[in-house]
C-alpha cells in the first residue's frame, strides 16, 4: 500500500465538505412563534434565539454564557439578559430565509405589506458583535433593547442548602451618547452586586441598508470600566467595515465547517449532524465559554440554569473529540484547571478531588455551608428511585468528577497532545483516585469494595456499576500514563484487588450490588464500562451477549424504540445507540436513531431547531441530548479502542454506501473511508506522530484485517480500489443537493425537521 509524503485528498475533502454545508442550508419560509423553537445564532460566547413576536416584530432573546451568579451562598444559576425587538414600520406578511451552516449567517427576503426587504443577520464567530444588515427603501427598522428587571434564578425545586431567592431586583440604568443606547443592569444576590452588564445598540444608515448593531458586555466583578467597554467595542464595530465583518466571520466558520465530510444513506440523519456541528460553534471557540445546559443561549423557563455533571456535561463534550474539534474543548480543560481549589474543596478530607451534581460554571461548591462529597451514611440510602438532586443525591453521587476527566483524556488522547496527558489529565486523574481510596472497604478476603453510593438517577447501592466503571477506568488510564514505578505498582495491585461489576444472568449489568434495574430508567450510568469506556467489549468473550442483554434489559421498558416509555427519552435513545454500535449491532444502532428523529427524542425535541425539552410541555430547553445524536453517527461509522481503529464498525446491513473524511481516532489518526456498493472503495489513515495501529473492518480484504501497521508522523497510509478516484467521488459529493425541501413549516412536520 502507498505511503505518500503529501496528499491533496484532505484538502479536497474540505473543499466537498463546504460545498454540500453551503448547499444544505436551513430554510424557513415560516419563522418560529416561540422561543423555545426559534432560529438559533451564536459566537460561542454571545447567543441570539429569534422568533417572531408580532406581525411587525422579530425578538432576538439574548444570551451570554459567562453570566453566571456570583455569592457562592445562592444556588448556581445563569442570568437572563433580556432582548432585542427588531420593529418594521410595514406587517410582515411572509419569509423566504435561509441558515447558512458553512458561514453561520441567517440571511433572505421579508414580504412586508409595502416591499420586500433583505435582511442579513450573524453573530460574529470571534468578535461577538450581533449585526443585522435590512435592505430597505420605503419602509424602516428599530432595533430597540429591552433589560430584565427581574432576573431571578428560574430554579423552583428545593435544593437545600442553596438559596434560590428571591433575589433583589436589578439595578437598571439606560443613556445614550453619540454612537449608540446603552442599558446597565447590575445585579444584586443577598446584598452584594453580583456583576454587571451593559447592552448597547446602534443604528446606521448604508445607502439602501439600516445597519442595526448589538454587543453584550459583561463584567463579573464590578470593576467599574465596563461602560468604557462598552463604548470601545461599539465603536470599534461601527467603524470596521460592514464587508471586512462579514468576510473575517464566514472565514471562521468556513474553516471550522470544513473539517469533516460525512455522507450517508439517511439523509435526514446526515443533515442532523451536520446541523449539530453547526450548533456546537455557536455554543462554543477555543477561547470561548465553558457549555453548559443553556450554551450561549437561554430559555427563561429552565429549572437547569447551571452545569449538571451527573451525564450532562460529560455528554456534551463528547462530540467535540470523536468530531474533529477537540480545541473546542479548551474552555472546559482551562476552566478545570483555574478553579483547581473548587474541586478540592469538593473532595473534602478525602485528599482528592469531586464534583458536586451541580455548579456554576466556575466549579463553585454550592450553598453556604455545603457538606462533603462522600457516601450514604448507614441507613441514609435511596431505594426508590428519584431524579430529584436533593442535598443527599448531591453528597453521595461520586464518580461526576473522573467521567468529566474523560473528556479531557479524549481530547488530548484524539489529537496526540502528551504534554496535557502526562500533565493535566494524569494529575486530575490521581486526585480523582486519591477521592475513592479514601472510602475503600477492605474485604477480609483482600478485595475492595465501593460503599453504598447513588448511581444517577435511580437508586443507591454498595459498589455502584457507575462509580467501579469510572474508577476501573481512571486506574487503567493512569496506569498507562506512569512509568515503571511503585506507585504503578501500587495502583496495578488496586486494579486487580476491586471487586467486580455486579451482574445478573438474567438480566445483564446491576445497578450496584444486590440492586437490579426493575422500572424505566432514562440514565444509562450503570453501563459505562462497555461505553464509552470499552472496559467491557466485544473483543472479550462472551462480553458481546453480556452487554446486548444489558442493553435490551434496560430498553425493555418500552413498548419498542418507536414507542418508548416516559421516561426512556432523550439520550436514552442515543445511548442505547451507541452502546449497540460498541458492540456492533449496527441495525439496532440506526434503529435508535432513527426512532430519536422520528418521535422527536420521545417527544421531547423542537423540531425546528432541535433544541430538547426535559418537560413534557414545549419548555425547559437544553443542549445536551441534541449532540449525542451526532456523536452516535459516528460511533456507527469509526471507533478507536483497544488499540485497533475500526472502520465501518457499526453500520445497518442495508448501508451500501456511505463515507467520511477527516474522522479523528485515538492516538493522533484522521481516518478517511468510503464504502460504495457495498465495497470499501477507499480508506486513508493519516498520522500526527511515528506510531503504530491495527486497522478492523468487516469491508477490509482478508489478507489487511487486523494487520499492524507503521505510520511515520505526517505520512498517509491509502488504500483504494483500482477503479476509485477519490478526487472524481469528492467533487461528486461536493455537487449533491441534500435539500429540495420548502422548508421548516409551521406547523412543524417531521419531514420538515432541519
Amino acid at each position: 500500500m502507498p505511503l505518500l509524503e503529501k496528499s491533496d485528498i484532505e484538502q479536497i475533502s474540505l473543499d466537498a465538505q463546504l460545498g454540500k454545508l453551503r448547499r444544505n442550508k436551513v430554510l424557513y419560509n415560516a419563522l418560529p412563534q416561540r422561543q423555545q423553537e426559534s432560529t438559533l445564532l451564536g459566537s460561542g460566547l454571545v447567543g441570539v434565539m429569534l422568533f417572531q413576536t408580532s406581525d411587525t416584530t422579530l425578538q432576538l432573546a439574548l444570551g451570554r454564557a459567562d453570566v453566571y451568579n456570583v455569592n457562592p451562598e445562592v444556588t448556581a444559576h445563569r442570568k437572563p439578559l433580556g432582548y432585542c425587538e427588531l420593529t418594521f414600520s410595514s406587517k410582515i406578511k411572509g419569509v423566504q430565509l435561509r441558515l447558512d451552516l458553512a458561514a453561520g449567517i441567517l440571511s433572505g427576503t421579508l414580504q412586508l405589506e409595502e416591499e420586500n426587504v433583505t435582511l442579513t443577520c450573524f453573530c460574529h464567530a470571534l468578535s461577538d458583535s450581533i449585526i443585522l444588515d435590512v435592505k430597505q427603501v420605503v419602509t424602516s427598522s428599530t432595533l430597540t433593547y429591552h433589560p430584565i428587571e427581574n432576573p431571578q434564578s428560574s430554579r423552583t425545586r428545593n435544593s437545600h442548602p442553596h438559596d434560590n431567592g428571591p433575589f433583589e431586583l436589578a439595578d437598571v440604568r439606560s443613556y445614550a451618547d453619540d454612537i449608540g443606547a446603552y442599558t446597565s443592569t447590575t445585579y444584586r444576590e443577598r446584598g452584594m452586586k453580583a456583576g454587571e452588564v451593559i447592552v448597547a445598540t446602534s443604528t446606521q444608515r448604508h445607502h439602501q441598508s439600516l445597519r442595526h448593531f448589538c454587543r453584550v458586555e459583561y463584567d463579573r466583578y464590578n470593576n467599574g470600566q465596563l461602560a468604557e467597554t462598552a463604548r470601545a467595542n461599539l465603536q470599534a464595530a461601527l467603524n470596521e467595515p460592514y464587508e471586512t465583518q462579514r468576510q473575517s466571520h464566514e472565514d471562521e466558520w468556513a474553516e471550522y465547517a470544513s473539517r469533516t465530510l460525512i455522507s450517508l444513506p439517511d439523509e435526514e440523519l446526515e443533515s442532523y449532524v451536520d446541523f449539530q456541528f453547526y450548533k456546537l460553534r455557536c455554543l462554543t471557540r477555543p477561547d470561548g465559554a465553558l457549555i453548559d445546559l443553556q450554551g450561549v443561549w437561554f430559555d427563561p423557563t429552565t429549572p437547569w440554569p447551571g452545569v449538571w455533571h451527573n451525564l450532562n456535561s460529560q455528554l456534551t463534550y463528547w462530540i467535540c473529540a470523536y468530531g474533529n474539534r477537540s480545541d473546542l474543548m479548551k474552555p472546559l480543560i482551562r476552566q478545570l484547571e483555574e478553579h483547581e481549589h473548587q474541586l478540592a474543596k469538593m473532595g473534602g478530607e478525602a485528599g482528592g478531588y469531586n464534583l458536586y451534581t451541580v455548579t456554576n460554571a466556575d466549579f463553585c461548591q454550592p450553598g453556604p455551608k455545603p457538606t462533603p462529597i462522600a457516601p450514604f451514611t448507614e441507613g441514609a440510602g435511596i431505594a426508590d428511585g428519584t431524579a430529584y438532586h436533593t442535598q443527599n443525591v448531591q453528597d453521595a453521587t461520586l464518580g461526576n468528577f473522573l467521567w468529566l476527566v474523560h473528556n479531557l483524556w479524549l481530547s488530548a488522547s484524539y489529537e496526540d497532545d502528551q504534554d496535557t496527558l502526562h500533565t493535566v489529565v494524569k494529575h486530575f486523574l490521581k486526585k480523582g483516585i486519591q477521592f475513592y481510596r479514601y472510602h475503600f472497604i477492605y474485604a477480609s478476603d483482600g478485595s475492595i469494595h465501593l460503599p453504598e453510593t447513588f448511581s444517577p438517577e435511580y437508586k443507591s447501592a454498595r459498589n455502584c456499576n457507575y462509580d467501579l466503571a469510572v474508577l476501573k477506568w481512571a486506574i487503567s488510564t493512569y496506569l498507562a500514563l506512569e512509568p515503571d514505578t511503585e506507585e504503578r505498582l501500587e495502583y496495578a495491585e488496586i486494579l486487580g484487588r476491586l471487586v467486580d461489576y455486579p451482574y445478573s444472568e438474567e438480566t445483564g449489568y446491576l445497578i450496584g450490588q444486590d440492586v437490579s434495574l426493575t422500572d424505566a430508567h432514562r440514565h444509562y450510568s450503570h453501563l459505562l464500562m462497555a461505553y464509552p469506556f470499552y472496559l467491557r467489549n466485544a473483543d472479550q468473550e462472551g462480553e458481546k451477549e453480556r452487554i446486548q442483554k444489558s442493553v435490551d434489559h434496560w430498553q425493555s421498558f418500552s413498548k419498542s424504540p418507536h414507542e418508548p416509555h416516559e421516561k426512556l427519552v432523550g439520550y436514552s435513545f442515543t445511548g442505547a445507540a451507541s452502546l449497540y454500535a460498541a458492540i456492533g449491532e449496527g441495525d439496532l444502532a440506526h434503529e435508535y436513531l432513527r426512532a430519536f428523529l422520528d418521535t422527536g427524542a420521545g417527544g421531547r425535541m423542537h423540531l425546528t431547531n432541535t433544541q430538547y425539552y426535559e418537560h413534557a410541555g414545549v419548555d425547559a430547553t437544553t443542549v445536551e441530548v441534541p449532540l449525542t445524536g451526532a456523536t452516535a453517527a459516528i460511533d456507527m461509522l469509526l471507533q478507536s479502542w483497544g488499540g485497533k481503529i475500526r472502520v465501518f464498525p457499526a453500520i445497518p446491513q442495508g448501508w451500501k454506501d456511505a463515507s467520511f473524511f477527516n474522522l479523528p481516532a485515538h492516538g493522533g489518526y484522521l481516518v478517511s473511508a468510503v464504502l460504495r456498493d457495498g465495497v470499501l472503495a477507499f480508506l486513508s489513515v493519516k498520522a500526527k506522530r511515528t506510531g503504530e495501529f491495527t486497522l478492523q473492518s468487516k469491508f477490509l480484504p482478508e489478507e489487511l484485517r487486523n494487520t499492524s501497521i507503521h505510520l511515520a508522523a505526517g505520512k498517509n497510509y491509502v488504500w483504494a480500489t483500482q477503479k476509485f478516484d477519490i478526487a472524481s467521488f469528492l467533487k461528486e459529493e461536493q455537487s449533491k443537493i441534500r435539500f429540495t425541501k420548502q422548508g421548516i413549516v409551521i406547523p412543524r412536520k417531521k419531514q420538515d425537521i432541519y
